[in-house]
Protein backbone atom coordinates (compact mmCIF):
# COMPACT_ATOMS: atom_id res chain seq x y z
CA UNK A 1 0.00 0.00 0.00
CA UNK A 2 1.35 3.66 -0.74
CA UNK A 3 1.08 6.39 1.25
CA UNK A 4 -0.68 9.44 0.30
CA UNK A 5 2.84 11.75 0.54
CA UNK A 6 4.60 8.97 -1.34
CA UNK A 7 6.18 10.09 -4.92
CA UNK A 8 5.03 7.05 -7.51
CA UNK A 9 6.85 6.66 -11.18
CA UNK A 10 6.72 3.53 -13.56
CA UNK A 11 7.12 2.84 -16.80
CA UNK A 12 4.89 0.68 -18.88
CA UNK A 13 6.48 -1.30 -22.34
CA UNK A 14 4.37 -3.43 -24.43
CA UNK A 15 5.80 -6.61 -25.99
CA UNK A 16 5.21 -6.78 -29.83
CA UNK A 17 6.29 -9.05 -32.58
CA UNK A 18 7.70 -6.36 -33.85
CA UNK A 19 11.22 -7.04 -35.23
CA UNK A 20 13.99 -6.21 -32.49
CA UNK A 21 16.46 -5.45 -35.43
CA UNK A 22 13.75 -2.92 -37.14
CA UNK A 23 13.47 -1.41 -33.69
CA UNK A 24 16.82 -0.95 -33.36
CA UNK A 25 16.92 0.37 -37.06
CA UNK A 26 14.55 2.99 -35.84
CA UNK A 27 15.84 3.99 -32.53
CA UNK A 28 19.23 5.28 -35.06
CA UNK A 29 16.58 6.91 -37.72
CA UNK A 30 15.09 8.58 -34.69
CA UNK A 31 18.68 9.77 -33.17
CA UNK A 32 19.78 10.98 -36.82
CA UNK A 33 16.66 13.00 -37.42
CA UNK A 34 16.81 14.56 -34.22
CA UNK A 35 20.32 15.89 -34.83
CA UNK A 36 19.85 16.97 -38.47
CA UNK A 37 16.96 18.80 -37.52
CA UNK A 38 18.52 20.34 -34.82
CA UNK A 39 21.95 20.99 -36.68
CA UNK A 40 19.95 22.41 -39.59
CA UNK A 41 17.13 24.30 -38.27
CA UNK A 42 16.82 24.67 -34.70
CA UNK A 43 20.78 26.02 -34.05
CA UNK A 44 20.46 28.49 -37.29
CA UNK A 45 17.50 30.25 -35.19
CA UNK A 46 18.48 29.71 -31.96
CA UNK A 47 22.33 31.65 -32.75
CA UNK A 48 20.73 33.99 -34.58
CA UNK A 49 17.56 34.44 -32.21
CA UNK A 50 18.62 37.96 -31.45
CA UNK A 51 19.89 39.01 -34.29
CA UNK A 52 16.78 38.70 -35.82
CA UNK A 53 14.61 40.22 -33.55
CA UNK A 54 16.81 43.45 -33.93
CA UNK A 55 15.84 43.82 -37.53
CA UNK A 56 12.02 42.42 -37.48
CA UNK A 57 9.41 44.58 -36.40
CA UNK A 58 8.20 42.63 -33.53
CA UNK A 59 5.06 44.08 -32.00
CA UNK A 60 3.53 42.81 -28.31
CA UNK A 61 -0.13 41.94 -28.07
CA UNK A 62 -1.70 44.19 -25.34
CA UNK A 63 -5.53 44.21 -25.99
CA UNK A 64 -7.97 43.50 -23.55
CA UNK A 65 -8.10 39.58 -21.92
CA UNK A 66 -11.82 40.13 -22.86
CA UNK A 67 -12.45 37.82 -26.00
CA UNK A 68 -15.93 39.84 -27.53
CA UNK A 69 -18.32 38.04 -29.43
CA UNK A 70 -16.94 37.87 -33.09
CA UNK A 71 -19.07 35.46 -35.24
CA UNK A 72 -16.94 33.78 -37.63
CA UNK A 73 -16.88 32.01 -40.99
CA UNK A 74 -14.38 28.84 -41.10
CA UNK A 75 -14.50 27.12 -44.46
CA UNK A 76 -12.14 23.83 -44.82
CA UNK A 77 -11.37 21.04 -47.08
CA UNK A 78 -9.89 17.80 -47.07
CA UNK A 79 -9.42 14.54 -49.60
CA UNK A 80 -8.60 11.41 -49.59
CA UNK A 81 -5.06 10.70 -48.84
CA UNK A 82 -3.39 8.54 -50.50
CA UNK A 83 -5.51 8.67 -53.89
CA UNK A 84 -7.50 5.27 -54.18
CA UNK A 85 -4.55 3.22 -56.83
CA UNK A 86 -6.73 1.52 -59.52
CA UNK A 87 -6.06 -1.13 -62.54
CA UNK A 88 -7.18 2.23 -64.90
CA UNK A 89 -5.55 4.96 -62.80
CA UNK A 90 -6.31 6.41 -59.55
CA UNK A 91 -9.01 8.84 -58.48
CA UNK A 92 -9.67 10.96 -55.29
CA UNK A 93 -12.39 12.73 -53.63
CA UNK A 94 -12.48 16.41 -52.04
CA UNK A 95 -15.16 17.56 -49.43
CA UNK A 96 -15.86 21.18 -48.71
CA UNK A 97 -17.66 23.08 -46.10
CA UNK A 98 -18.23 25.45 -43.66
CA UNK A 99 -18.86 25.78 -39.75
CA UNK A 100 -20.14 29.26 -37.76
CA UNK A 101 -18.92 29.80 -34.70
CA UNK A 102 -19.68 32.06 -32.68
CA UNK A 103 -18.64 33.10 -28.64
CA UNK A 104 -20.89 29.73 -27.50
CA UNK A 105 -19.67 27.91 -29.92
CA UNK A 106 -20.50 26.11 -33.43
CA UNK A 107 -24.00 27.33 -34.21
CA UNK A 108 -24.72 26.15 -38.08
CA UNK A 109 -22.34 23.96 -40.02
CA UNK A 110 -22.89 22.50 -43.74
CA UNK A 111 -21.10 20.17 -46.12
CA UNK A 112 -21.21 21.89 -49.43
CA UNK A 113 -19.72 19.87 -51.81
CA UNK A 114 -17.90 16.13 -52.82
CA UNK A 115 -16.35 15.95 -55.92
CA UNK A 116 -14.81 12.98 -57.32
CA UNK A 117 -11.61 13.32 -59.52
CA UNK A 118 -10.08 10.07 -62.06
CA UNK A 119 -7.25 9.96 -64.34
CA UNK A 120 -4.19 8.14 -65.17
CA UNK A 121 -1.54 9.91 -63.35
CA UNK A 122 -0.80 10.19 -59.54
CA UNK A 123 0.92 13.17 -59.44
CA UNK A 124 -1.67 15.10 -61.63
CA UNK A 125 -5.02 13.67 -60.03
CA UNK A 126 -2.97 14.78 -56.59
CA UNK A 127 -2.18 18.74 -58.62
CA UNK A 128 -5.93 18.84 -59.90
CA UNK A 129 -7.12 17.49 -56.07
CA UNK A 130 -5.50 20.47 -54.53
CA UNK A 131 -6.35 23.25 -56.99
CA UNK A 132 -10.14 22.24 -56.76
CA UNK A 133 -10.02 22.14 -53.00
CA UNK A 134 -9.25 25.76 -53.04
CA UNK A 135 -12.12 26.88 -55.83
CA UNK A 136 -14.70 24.57 -53.51
CA UNK A 137 -13.50 26.37 -50.40
CA UNK A 138 -13.48 29.79 -52.39
CA UNK A 139 -17.51 28.67 -53.47
CA UNK A 140 -18.35 27.41 -50.28
CA UNK A 141 -17.31 31.19 -48.55
CA UNK A 142 -19.09 33.26 -51.07
CA UNK A 143 -22.42 30.94 -50.34
CA UNK A 144 -21.55 30.68 -46.63
CA UNK A 145 -21.45 34.87 -46.58
CA UNK A 146 -24.98 34.66 -48.50
CA UNK A 147 -26.48 32.78 -45.58
CA UNK A 148 -24.93 34.03 -42.69
CA UNK A 149 -24.93 38.30 -43.63
CA UNK A 150 -24.20 38.60 -39.84
CA UNK A 151 -20.63 36.72 -39.86
CA UNK A 152 -17.91 38.94 -39.25
CA UNK A 153 -15.05 37.30 -40.27
CA UNK A 154 -14.68 34.90 -42.72
CA UNK A 155 -11.39 32.23 -42.55
CA UNK A 156 -10.20 29.59 -44.61
CA UNK A 157 -8.18 26.69 -44.21
CA UNK A 158 -4.85 27.18 -46.02
CA UNK A 159 -3.45 30.38 -47.39
CA UNK A 160 -5.39 32.55 -49.70
CA UNK A 161 -3.42 32.67 -52.64
CA UNK A 162 -2.11 30.12 -55.02
CA UNK A 163 0.65 32.03 -56.97
CA UNK A 164 3.23 30.08 -57.37
CA UNK A 165 2.23 29.35 -60.87
CA UNK A 166 1.93 32.29 -64.20
CA UNK A 167 -1.48 30.48 -64.53
CA UNK A 168 -3.00 31.81 -60.87
CA UNK A 169 -2.33 35.56 -62.61
CA UNK A 170 -4.78 35.27 -65.42
CA UNK A 171 -8.04 35.03 -63.66
CA UNK A 172 -10.73 33.52 -66.17
CA UNK A 173 -12.61 36.51 -67.29
CA UNK A 174 -16.01 34.58 -66.98
CA UNK A 175 -16.81 31.03 -64.58
CA UNK A 176 -20.11 29.63 -66.20
CA UNK A 177 -21.93 27.19 -64.42
CA UNK A 178 -20.33 24.81 -62.68
CA UNK A 179 -16.17 25.58 -62.48
CA UNK A 180 -14.86 22.24 -62.03
CA UNK A 181 -17.06 20.32 -64.42
CA UNK A 182 -15.19 18.74 -67.29
CA UNK A 183 -12.29 20.63 -66.80
CA UNK A 184 -9.31 18.54 -66.82
CA UNK A 185 -6.08 21.31 -67.65
CA UNK A 186 -4.13 22.53 -64.88
CA UNK A 187 -3.73 25.66 -65.82
CA UNK A 188 -7.39 26.41 -65.98
CA UNK A 189 -8.12 25.15 -63.03
CA UNK A 190 -5.32 27.43 -61.56
CA UNK A 191 -7.07 30.50 -63.50
CA UNK A 192 -10.83 30.04 -62.44
CA UNK A 193 -9.28 29.63 -58.42
CA UNK A 194 -8.10 33.22 -58.69
CA UNK A 195 -11.04 34.32 -60.32
CA UNK A 196 -13.26 32.47 -57.62
CA UNK A 197 -10.80 34.19 -54.95
CA UNK A 198 -11.59 37.29 -56.55
CA UNK A 199 -15.32 36.76 -56.57
CA UNK A 200 -15.58 36.10 -52.52
CA UNK A 201 -13.26 39.65 -52.10
CA UNK A 202 -15.87 41.04 -53.75
CA UNK A 203 -19.02 39.95 -51.96
CA UNK A 204 -16.71 40.09 -48.57
CA UNK A 205 -15.98 44.11 -49.64
CA UNK A 206 -19.67 44.59 -49.71
CA UNK A 207 -20.26 43.20 -46.38
CA UNK A 208 -17.49 44.61 -45.05
CA UNK A 209 -16.09 41.63 -43.65
CA UNK A 210 -12.54 40.45 -44.16
CA UNK A 211 -10.96 37.33 -45.09
CA UNK A 212 -8.24 35.76 -43.33
CA UNK A 213 -6.17 32.76 -44.18
CA UNK A 214 -4.96 30.22 -42.02
CA UNK A 215 -1.85 28.71 -43.47
CA UNK A 216 -0.58 25.55 -41.03
CA UNK A 217 1.54 24.12 -43.65
CA UNK A 218 4.50 27.02 -44.23
CA UNK A 219 6.90 26.30 -46.72
CA UNK A 220 7.63 30.25 -47.67
CA UNK A 221 10.72 31.66 -46.85
CA UNK A 222 9.22 35.55 -46.83
CA UNK A 223 11.12 36.29 -43.46
CA UNK A 224 14.79 35.39 -44.85
CA UNK A 225 14.01 37.85 -47.78
CA UNK A 226 12.40 40.59 -45.82
CA UNK A 227 15.91 39.93 -43.45
CA UNK A 228 18.39 40.96 -46.63
CA UNK A 229 17.10 43.82 -46.70
CA UNK A 230 19.39 44.74 -43.46
CA UNK A 231 21.79 42.33 -43.52
CA UNK A 232 22.43 39.85 -46.46
CA UNK A 233 24.95 37.46 -45.04
CA UNK A 234 22.39 36.72 -42.15
CA UNK A 235 19.65 36.17 -44.96
CA UNK A 236 21.77 33.62 -46.99
CA UNK A 237 22.41 31.70 -42.87
CA UNK A 238 18.50 31.31 -42.86
CA UNK A 239 17.90 30.55 -46.30
CA UNK A 240 16.80 26.77 -45.37
CA UNK A 241 14.74 27.80 -42.82
CA UNK A 242 11.26 28.01 -43.63
CA UNK A 243 9.17 31.32 -41.97
CA UNK A 244 7.31 28.86 -39.44
CA UNK A 245 10.18 27.09 -37.82
CA UNK A 246 12.48 30.30 -37.71
CA UNK A 247 9.39 32.32 -36.07
CA UNK A 248 8.82 29.54 -33.45
CA UNK A 249 12.00 30.18 -31.82
CA UNK A 250 12.20 33.46 -32.21
CA UNK A 251 8.46 35.01 -31.51
CA UNK A 252 7.67 35.30 -27.54
CA UNK A 253 4.49 33.90 -26.44
CA UNK A 254 2.39 37.33 -27.41
CA UNK A 255 4.06 38.54 -29.93
CA UNK A 256 3.48 39.35 -33.50
CA UNK A 257 4.75 40.67 -36.82
CA UNK A 258 3.00 42.23 -39.78
CA UNK A 259 4.02 42.48 -43.45
CA UNK A 260 2.22 44.83 -44.82
CA UNK A 261 1.74 43.54 -48.50
CA UNK A 262 1.78 39.82 -50.11
CA UNK A 263 2.32 41.43 -53.24
CA UNK A 264 5.40 43.43 -52.05
CA UNK A 265 7.25 40.58 -50.48
CA UNK A 266 6.30 37.74 -53.00
CA UNK A 267 7.56 40.15 -55.53
CA UNK A 268 10.65 40.80 -53.48
CA UNK A 269 11.11 37.01 -52.46
CA UNK A 270 10.92 35.89 -55.95
CA UNK A 271 13.94 38.56 -57.62
CA UNK A 272 15.92 36.65 -54.37
CA UNK A 273 15.15 32.97 -55.49
CA UNK A 274 15.41 33.63 -59.35
CA UNK A 275 19.48 33.86 -58.28
CA UNK A 276 19.16 30.62 -56.84
CA UNK A 277 17.32 29.21 -59.29
CA UNK A 278 18.24 26.48 -62.17
CA UNK A 279 16.96 27.43 -65.53
CA UNK A 280 13.89 26.04 -66.01
CA UNK A 281 12.70 27.14 -62.55
CA UNK A 282 14.32 30.51 -63.41
CA UNK A 283 12.10 30.80 -66.25
CA UNK A 284 9.03 29.86 -63.96
CA UNK A 285 9.74 32.51 -61.98
CA UNK A 286 10.45 35.27 -64.21
CA UNK A 287 6.87 34.33 -66.08
CA UNK A 288 5.54 35.32 -62.99
CA UNK A 289 7.53 38.67 -62.49
CA UNK A 290 6.70 39.86 -65.72
CA UNK A 291 3.08 39.11 -65.20
CA UNK A 292 3.23 41.36 -61.58
CA UNK A 293 4.91 44.30 -63.70
CA UNK A 294 1.99 44.16 -65.74
CA UNK A 295 -0.34 44.79 -62.91
CA UNK A 296 0.68 48.73 -63.68
CA UNK A 297 0.43 48.94 -67.06
CA UNK A 298 -2.10 49.71 -69.47
CA UNK A 299 -1.78 46.04 -71.05
CA UNK A 300 -2.73 44.40 -67.99
CA UNK A 301 -6.52 43.49 -68.35
CA UNK A 302 -9.02 43.95 -65.28
CA UNK A 303 -8.77 40.68 -63.55
CA UNK A 304 -5.29 40.84 -63.16
CA UNK A 305 -5.52 44.39 -61.59
CA UNK A 306 -7.69 43.35 -59.26
CA UNK A 307 -5.77 40.81 -58.23
CA UNK A 308 -2.86 42.33 -57.59
CA UNK A 309 -4.51 45.02 -55.60
CA UNK A 310 -6.40 42.53 -53.34
CA UNK A 311 -2.60 40.66 -53.03
CA UNK A 312 -1.35 44.45 -52.07
CA UNK A 313 -4.06 44.79 -49.68
CA UNK A 314 -3.43 41.28 -48.01
CA UNK A 315 -0.90 40.98 -45.19
CA UNK A 316 0.95 38.24 -43.51
CA UNK A 317 0.65 38.18 -40.10
CA UNK A 318 3.26 35.67 -37.69
CA UNK A 319 1.97 35.55 -34.09
CA UNK A 320 2.32 33.64 -30.90
CA UNK A 321 -0.66 33.51 -28.64
CA UNK A 322 0.20 33.91 -25.61
CA UNK A 323 -1.83 30.78 -24.19
CA UNK A 324 -0.17 27.36 -24.18
CA UNK A 325 0.02 25.54 -26.71
CA UNK A 326 0.44 21.29 -27.12
CA UNK A 327 3.22 22.19 -30.10
CA UNK A 328 4.04 25.91 -29.11
CA UNK A 329 4.56 27.50 -32.90
CA UNK A 330 4.05 30.40 -34.59
CA UNK A 331 1.01 30.84 -36.75
CA UNK A 332 0.53 32.63 -39.97
CA UNK A 333 -2.17 34.68 -41.28
CA UNK A 334 -2.97 36.15 -44.74
CA UNK A 335 -5.26 39.19 -43.63
CA UNK A 336 -7.52 40.78 -46.43
CA UNK A 337 -7.74 43.74 -46.22
CA UNK A 338 -5.04 44.56 -43.94
CA UNK A 339 -6.78 47.65 -42.96
CA UNK A 340 -8.77 44.90 -40.66
CA UNK A 341 -5.29 43.54 -38.69
CA UNK A 342 -5.85 45.50 -35.31
CA UNK A 343 -9.38 43.16 -34.66
CA UNK A 344 -7.98 40.14 -36.63
CA UNK A 345 -4.61 39.94 -34.15
CA UNK A 346 -7.14 40.48 -31.01
CA UNK A 347 -9.61 37.60 -32.11
CA UNK A 348 -6.47 35.31 -32.61
CA UNK A 349 -4.37 36.27 -29.95
CA UNK A 350 -7.24 35.25 -27.56
CA UNK A 351 -8.69 32.53 -29.67
CA UNK A 352 -6.49 29.80 -30.56
CA UNK A 353 -6.27 26.58 -29.57
CA UNK A 354 -3.55 24.29 -28.32
CA UNK A 355 -3.51 23.10 -31.78
CA UNK A 356 -1.95 26.48 -33.42
CA UNK A 357 -4.44 27.32 -35.16
CA UNK A 358 -7.81 29.59 -34.26
CA UNK A 359 -10.57 28.03 -32.88
CA UNK A 360 -13.11 27.98 -36.07
CA UNK A 361 -10.39 26.41 -37.89
CA UNK A 362 -10.07 23.71 -35.42
CA UNK A 363 -13.80 23.18 -35.02
CA UNK A 364 -13.81 23.31 -39.54
CA UNK A 365 -10.88 20.61 -39.51
CA UNK A 366 -13.23 18.24 -36.93
CA UNK A 367 -16.08 18.62 -38.87
CA UNK A 368 -14.45 18.60 -42.71
CA UNK A 369 -13.02 15.10 -43.04
CA UNK A 370 -12.40 12.60 -44.93
CA UNK A 371 -11.68 9.17 -42.95
CA UNK A 372 -10.44 6.22 -44.27
CA UNK A 373 -13.79 4.53 -43.21
CA UNK A 374 -15.06 7.17 -45.54
CA UNK A 375 -12.82 5.65 -48.47
CA UNK A 376 -13.23 2.27 -47.42
CA UNK A 377 -17.50 2.75 -47.56
CA UNK A 378 -17.18 4.48 -51.22
CA UNK A 379 -15.20 2.00 -52.95
CA UNK A 380 -17.95 -0.92 -51.16
CA UNK A 381 -20.35 1.27 -52.75
CA UNK A 382 -18.47 1.64 -55.95
CA UNK A 383 -17.95 -2.52 -55.66
CA UNK A 384 -21.66 -3.24 -54.82
CA UNK A 385 -23.28 -1.11 -57.54
CA UNK A 386 -20.79 -2.13 -60.17
CA UNK A 387 -21.97 -6.10 -59.47
CA UNK A 388 -25.43 -4.97 -59.20
CA UNK A 389 -25.74 -3.30 -62.25
CA UNK A 390 -23.09 -5.37 -64.17
CA UNK A 391 -20.96 -2.91 -65.24
CA UNK A 392 -18.07 -3.64 -67.31
CA UNK A 393 -15.90 -1.46 -65.68
CA UNK A 394 -15.59 -3.23 -62.84
CA UNK A 395 -12.14 -5.08 -64.42
CA UNK A 396 -10.76 -1.30 -64.62
CA UNK A 397 -11.84 -0.15 -61.01
CA UNK A 398 -9.93 -3.33 -59.16
CA UNK A 399 -7.38 -2.28 -56.60
CA UNK A 400 -3.89 -2.34 -58.27
CA UNK A 401 -1.88 -2.82 -55.32
CA UNK A 402 -4.81 -5.03 -53.06
CA UNK A 403 -1.82 -5.76 -50.37
CA UNK A 404 -1.32 -1.86 -49.52
CA UNK A 405 -5.31 -1.29 -48.86
CA UNK A 406 -4.72 -0.95 -45.02
CA UNK A 407 -3.51 2.56 -46.21
CA UNK A 408 -6.93 3.25 -46.18
CA UNK A 409 -9.16 0.57 -45.26
CA UNK A 410 -9.50 -0.64 -41.67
Amino acid sequence: MFHEDEEVSGRSIELTDENPELTTALVEAARDIINKVYANYAKPALENRDRIRSILEIKRFSGSLEQGSKIVIAVDSTWSKPVLEIVSGVFGVVASGYVVVGPSGTSSYEICRVVSLVGNSEKHINTAIEISAKIMEYDAAAKALDKHSYADMVMLDGSLYFSTRPSFFKPAREVHGDPLENVSNIDELISISSAMLLKLFNKADKAHVPVVGVVKRVSSTFIASYIERSDPELANRLRKLNDKVMLSYVLEPGEYIVISSYLDIFKEHLNIMKRFSKALKHRRIQAILDTIEMCVSEEAGEELKKLCNAMKETAIIFYKPPSDMVYPQAIRLDVYPKSRIDEIVKYVMLNTSQNAVPIPIDYADRFIRLESTSIKRLYSLILNYGIKEKSNALIALGLTNPQKSYLFML
